[in-house]
């Protein structure tokens, strides 16, 4: 659970050599009027990974909103390893109401991020890269006073930079991200949100393919679990007035 310090991240498989990215959550606001924003707090899971994650999205327009995002991604420890990673992704779309409680939106996105590992204090089985992930987020939500159910796709580009470690560790091959450092990625996603009108908890599957080359070391999907706020200061004055 990323998505306001939003995420990307890179862990270790247990028993097995580093993966280079996990996908963060999605942040899928719903917006449907100026003036609404929405804040999220949530924790993420992978096979590997576990993460913690803040989303925040305001409508600047009756059609445009803007997004802000963060998450922070740790892997599991069994085999000696420290594994960390970190995003921080802005982003600014349009959204639409539809007929028949329909909602459309699209954002585009931009992030940044920085991976570590770690297999010892020494420095000699380190590695370190930044990266930075740009692309688009379109989604179709269906939304009720006390649910809604969105799908949605991530489409971006990632590229690692700033890539650092030693040539001669024999837990991570720097020469391995260096060479394969561009990728486009494919993020297909399915979010429940139910609770009360402007609190929400809310659940997300995101599967991530990579279309460059799907052997490249990364983690295929993440499940996220939060709470979603819905401020709407349009609904709280008409409230005031009655």
């Amino acid at each position: 659970m990323k998505t306001i310090l939003f995420i990307i991240t890179i862990l270790t498989l247990v028993g097995c050599g580093p993966e280079y990215y996990v996908p963060n959550s999605q942040n899928i606001p719903i917006m449907k009027s100026k003036g609404q924003t929405n804040l999220g707090i949530g924790l993420n899971e992978s096979d590997y990974t576990h993460g913690f994650e803040i989303q925040a999205a305001h409508a600047i327009t009756n059609h445009i909103a803007l997004q802000l995002n963060g998450d922070w991604v740790k892997g599991d420890s069994s085999n000696d390893y420290k594994a960390t990673g970190r995003i921080l992704e802005i982003g600014a779309g349009y959204f639409k109401n539809l007929p028949s409680n329909f909602v459309f939106e699209t954002y585009g996105l931009l992030g940044f991020g920085k991976i570590e590992l770690e297999k010892n204090t020494s420095g000699t089985n380190n590695f370190s890269a930044k990266f930075n992930r740009v692309g688009i987020q379109p989604s179709l939500s269906y939304s009720r006073k006390h649910f809604s159910t969105s799908l949605s796709s991530r489409i971006v580009h990632l590229n690692y930079k700033d890539i650092n470690g030693s040539s001669n560790s024999t837990d991570f091959d720097p020469n391995y991200l260096k060479t394969n450092n561009a990728y486009w990625l494919l993020e297909p996603a399915l979010t429940i949100q139910a609770g009360l009108e402007n609190l929400k908890f809310q659940l997300q599957y995101v599967h991530s393919y990579n279309l460059t080359n799907p052997s490249f070391e990364q983690e295929p999907y993440i499940i996220s679990l939060g709470i979603k706020l819905k401020i709407d200061p349009k609904k709280q004055i008409k409230s005031l007035k009655k």
